[in-house]
């Protein structure tokens, strides 16, 4: 177990033809006589190799491609890779040698390059680590919506995807041959496998020998064959990601990245294939009925193709090819051992595969995925595959990692608005609103240029969390939209009341109630969310629906949303954008949390909450993430409370969660969000002391809460609470000082502070004044007597709804049971945190 974690921990830190019945032709196999075959000596993957490492066992389980390898080895090498000689073979081929290897740190150095007048650092110098280290980890696709979003509307820079270079290498010829034959899908976006066939495996460079699939129309249709037929004709060459160009009346035709078939290159369109049932089925399809070959794949796609591996029900037999260099010959592992970070070289091994090892393996099939370590992949696909190849026919070229990316010098403007961009989805707001702000100093009032960095900065200064700051950031952006040019007045008066709202939830005294009435008129402006309006006003609409939908949760007696904004909020899941997904599924557990009533119920929000992090953690979304790690822990540890005896390994996994948050909100979030990730981390040390690090832990903890200050009001009632329930952790005091001192500052508590209707300070208010009942009580030898209204309000926050469980669990354990010891009255102690 010691091993696995390490192991893990050292894997978080490295880390065609056109025509509408295109999928009915059934192509001719292509025979090709050998002049040379591939001398690769299978025989490397010895016997003795093998049982002298005692792996024999861990292949049982998946007898077609593992455990006969054995008994077959000691026949014919001809035999032992019949599961991958049928037509019916699926290759998924990922970025090994296409766009991925093309010069994507060039391309932001190129903009990033660049200091402040006041500030000798370059926003490269911060933004170059998270290449290799995160979270927050630079992504292909962040950097193309950024691109996008700012600089380059068509992403025309792809256009280098378009010319001969990169070339064709041995796997671009290998994939086409496969193509001919079976099922290939790849993740790339260039037409380096099409090239391969027009000019390596046909007679006519003008016609590509296999069908390519690439459009939403492609997949339904593939789809649609699946659940019609008893063993569809899926051959040919499947662009999950789409392409930059379709081979149409015998020549090339661009395609660009919003168009149907275009490169999956940006969030935003990510966005929208996540949920492609369709892509989703039909990768699932094949991997549950064919043997499946993934070879040259990261496995970094995280949102969808990587996703849609990790959930496929039971795969038949997947055989993924790993590349290693230097390796002198290959070696074969099973998904149970890579899990379990057996391999000594697991450091080298794509983090992506060991991320899915590793869910295999919690879901119990983990059996079923075998992995070959190579330094020769295609000659292993080769020889696996029973392929004949001419050697000479094709060159064996390699891409040039250091091809640039076609676009003009960038001006100034859009150094410094493409830096603050990168940072602030690093998370470094404070740095990123400094280069929106020269953005805007270096623009004319009223231009595009102006609008966007003023609108950008105002974003970057609500994220800071400072009042006067977001005062401010309403005002520029009120003053902002009222300027903007005429091609963006809509979108800049639609994202200056979004700001406002958000602002004045935080900075007016009934702000929450305050927001929800702005947001409301804010989406019955915006109409349905199928009414043509512009991507950019639909995503502010989609942000607004669930910061309503969050702050009902707070305000459950607000008014029921207008129809419109029902219609909004129901369509986020399908139509939003990531990080509004992920914000949306982190709502969603919570609720889930809230109306759990036994482990099953808080085993499902659990599951709902991993999504989350998953899509906030891959983004980077910092804030974001730390707010679910500090909800997954209290999860966590609440379900070993519902357990007669405690399960400490969930108390574990809740520290661990809690001290990830208090690591990454000193980095990356605000104060508000240090002190949320402290207060969590304090209850679970109150309630479970032996998990403490060091005695000191406790303390540093508590003098955080009394030299810091935050101005969100909730967050300064929790970190008092813990401090008056941290009396009975000072030793030096007898069980009478204890009481009173703490029941004096639960009162103090009482009285200094009022819900104005938020559900959740009605639960906290009502638990302080609990607790100092408890402490009378205490001192009387007594358990707490029952009052009824005060345990109402803990269990129904005055919305005479549903009952939350746990809560009235607990005070159950308060009214029926007298405490032994320091330990059992703070284990029944009411505490601030969810549910």
């Amino acid at each position: 177990q010691q091993q696995e974690r390490q192991i893990k921990k050292a894997y978080k830190e490295s880390i065609s033809k056109n025509s509408s019945d295109i999928i009915d032709i059934s192509i001719q196999q292509t025979t090709v006589s050998t002049k040379q075959k591939v001398k690769k000596n299978l025989r490397s993957l010895s016997e003795s190799n093998l049982v002298q490492q005692k792996y024999e066992s861990h292949f049982k389980s998946c007898p077609s491609l593992s455990f006969e390898w054995l008994i077959n080895m000691k026949k014919d090498d001809e035999n032992i890779s019949n599961p991958f000689c049928s037509n019916l073979l699926t290759i998924l081929s990922g970025s090994a040698s296409g766009l991925a290897s093309i010069g994507l740190q060039n391309l932001v150095k190129r903009y990033t390059n660049i200091s402040l007048p006041d500030d000798d650092k370059l926003a490269w110098q911060i933004i170059e680590p998270h290449f290799s280290q995160g979270p927050p980890r630079i992504r292909l696709e962040t950097v193309f919506d950024i691109i996008q979003q700012y600089i380059d509307p068509n992403l025309s820079l792809l256009d280098v995807l378009m010319t001969d270079t990169p070339t064709i290498d041995r796997s671009h010829y290998i994939l086409a041959m496969l193509a001919i034959k079976c099922t290939v899908i790849t993740t790339n976006y260039d037409h380096l496998i099409e090239d391969a066939g027009r000019f390596h495996l046909g007679n006519d460079s003008n016609i590509i020998p296999f069908n390519v699939f690439c459009t939403e129309e492609h997949f339904k249709k593939g789809y649609d064959l699946i659940n019609t037929s008893i063993s569809p004709n899926l051959i040919g060459l499947w662009k999950i990601h789409g392409t930059v160009a379709i081979w149409k009346n015998q020549q090339r035709v661009l395609v660009r990245a919003d168009e149907d078939g275009g490169p999956i290159a940006t969030l935003k369109r990510l966005s929208l294939t996540r949920e492609s049932i369709e892509r989703r089925r039909f990768l699932h399809y094949l991997l549950e009925t064919r043997p499946f070959i993934i070879i040259n794949y990261s496995a970094t796609d995280d949102f969808d193709v990587t996703r849609w591996l990790k959930t496929v029900k039971v795969p038949l037999n997947v055989l993924w090819i790993q590349h290693i260099d230097n390796l002198l010959e290959p070696i074969i592992w099973n998904g149970i051992d890579i899990a379990n970070g057996i391999p000594n070289n697991i450091t080298s091994f794509d983090r992506g595969l060991i991320a899915m090892a590793c869910t295999w393996h919690e879901r119990g099939i983990a059996d079923r995925l075998i992995v070959v370590t190579t330094s020769d992949s295609i000659g292993f696909l080769i020889e696996i595959t029973h392929l004949n190849t001419y050697t000479e026919k094709y060159h064996m070229d390699k891409t040039d990692s250091n091809e640039e990316y076609p676009l003009s010098l960038p001006t100034r403007w859009q150094c410094y608005i493409v830096s603050g961009a990168m940072l602030s989805h690093l998370s470094y707001f404070s740095e990123a609103k400094r280069y929106f702000d020269y953005a805007t100093h270096i623009s004319i009032e009223g231009t595009r240029e102006y609008c966007i960095a003023r609108l950008a900065a105002a974003e970057a200064s609500i994220e800071i969390g400072d009042r006067i700051g977001r005062i401010q950031a309403m005002n520029d952006a009120v003053d902002t939209a009222e300027t903007a040019p005429l091609s963006l007045s809509s979108w800049s008066k639609t994202k200056s009341k979004y700001i406002s709202a958000k602002v004045k939830r935080f900075v007016e005294k009934d702000g929450q109630a305050i927001a929800i009435k702005e947001l409301q008129e804010l989406l019955n402006q915006c109409g349905k969310p199928e009414d043509n309006r512009s991507g950019q006003e639909r995503n502010v609409a989609l942000e607004a629906a669930i910061l309503l939908a969050q702050l009902r949760r707070y305000l459950p007696s607000s008014p029921e949303p207008s129809d419109i904004a029902k219609l909004w909020i129901d369509s986020i899941p399908h139509i939003g954008l990531l990080h509004t997904k992920g914000m949306n599924l982190h709502e969603s557990a919570l609720n889930k949390y809230q109306l759990a009533t036994n482990i099953e119920e808080i085993d499902d929000a659990i599951n709902v909450m991993k999504e989350a992090i998953e899509i906030r953690e891959k983004l980077g979304h910092m804030r974001g993430l730390v707010a679910s790690l500090n909800v997954f822990g209290s999860m966590q540890m609440r379900r070993s409370d519902w357990n007669i005896s405690f399960d400490m390994t969930y108390i574990k996994y809740a520290v661990e969660q809690f001290r990830r948050s208090i690591e990454y909100s000193d980095k990356h979030a605000s104060i508000f969000d240090q002190f949320q990730a402290r207060i969590h981390l304090v209850v679970c040390l109150f309630r479970y002391p032996s998990i403490r690090n060091t005695i000191e832990e406790l303390q540093e903890l508590l003098n955080y809460f009394q030299t810091n200050i935050t101005d969100d009001l909730r967050t300064q009632i929790e970190s008092e609470f813990c401090l008056a329930m941290s009396i009975f952790t000072n030793t030096t005091l007898s069980l009478e000082e204890m009481c009173d001192n703490s029941e004096e500052l639960f009162n103090k508590l009482v009285d200094k502070y009022t819900s104005n209707n938020d559900v959740r300070l009605i639960r906290i208010l009502a638990a302080a004044r609990f607790n100092a009942e408890l402490c009378k009580d205490w001192k009387q030898g007594q358990v707490h007597t029952p009052n009824l209204e005060l345990t109402r309000d803990i269990i129904t926050r005055k919305t005479d709804k549903n009952i939350n469980a746990y809560w009235h669990m607990r005070i159950l354990h308060a009214e029926t049971q007298i405490p032994l010891n320091i330990y059992d009255r703070l284990q029944l102690l009411l505490d601030p945190i969810s549910p």
